[in-house]
């Protein structure tokens, strides 16, 4: 009986505690989002008697400036905000917008620094050209070229590559066109020197003696420079090629390390296909030497 009376109890408090935590959830809950609505209950506009500065897109003096950066309400619009608007709301003549002594030439955005693509830039440049030779064996070379053209956030991309084997008397070009969506900053809380990020979407195509093809392509490189005078890349891109009746998805992969300051690079690098569905995997890899030229 007495046992009884024990699981009795036992049931009872652990009933009473599972509905005053469910109970004390739902109320929490409940406090937060009548806390998150007052937040988003719009405030007030500024008296029209308030300063230029307070209504200038970088009054603030950050990148972007919060009402550079809103271009609608809620998450999709913020986000839009930041990833396209904002950039190009950018006013480096705005005599509001104050710049860290620190980071010349790059905005402040709570700690995080964007630049002001200066001239020579190695980060989201105006314009690249890059120029490399590449040795595969004592029969194949490549001779690659890219060029690299933008304005801010955006930028169109062009590579052209050539394979030649002299003894089997072949050669094979891949040529690659993107549009591209490109991002550089400063995290100096996190690590040093300057990074860049980019997406682009485009089509490569095959034209020579083993495929005349052409597919879609996505690239997506990075770089970072720990040092004005140091930097490294990985350039990654994915498309098709049809080859003797069989299509392969290749992965084109390169990394590299360059060694210059503003306008000019030496670069040394290592580029390889990666060929899917294939017992051998990778073609055409080998060790790069070459040139960049920034704008």
């Amino acid at each position: 009986m007495a046992l009884l009376q024990s699981r009795l109890l036992l049931g009872t408090l652990a009933v009473s505690l599972a509905c005053s935590s469910m109970g004390a959830g739902l109320g929490e809950l409940k406090r937060d989002a009548e806390k998150k609505a007052a937040e988003s209950t719009p405030k007030p506009e500024k008296p029209p008697h308030q300063s230029n500065a307070a209504n200038s897109s970088f009054g603030s003096g950050t990148f972007p400036s919060e009402s550079a950066a809103s271009s609608g309400s809620g998450f999709a619009g913020d986000f839009w905000g930041w990833l396209v608007a904002g950039p190009f709301r950018y006013r480096s003549d705005d005599p509001n917008a104050s710049m860290n002594a620190q980071e010349e030439g790059w905005a402040e955005d709570g700690g995080i620094y964007r630049p002001k693509h200066q001239q020579g830039e190695s980060i989201m440049p105006y314009v690249r050209a890059d120029l490399n030779w590449q040795y595969i064996d004592g029969d194949n070379s490549a001779i690659d070229g890219r060029v690299e053209v933008g304005y801010k956030a955006i930028a169109f991309q062009a590579r052209s590559t050539r394979y030649d084997d002299s003894l089997a008397d072949l050669t094979q070009q891949i040529n690659q066109y993107y549009g591209m969506l490109r991002y550089g900053f400063r995290w100096p809380a996190a690590f040093p020197g300057t990074i860049e990020l980019a997406l682009g979407v485009g089509v490569a195509k095959q034209d020579g003696d083993l495929s005349d093809d052409s597919s879609v392509a996505v690239t997506l490189p990075l770089k970072y420079h720990p040092t004005d005078w140091l930097g490294f890349e990985f350039r990654s891109a994915w498309y098709e090629a049809d080859y003797s009746g069989y299509v392969f998805n290749i992965g084109d992969y390169d990394l590299s390390a360059c060694l210059g300051y503003r306008y000019i690079q030496l670069r040394a690098g290592y580029r390889w296909l990666w060929f899917s569905r294939s017992d051998n995997g990778r073609y055409n890899d080998g060790p790069y030497a070459g040139l960049s030229l920034s704008f």
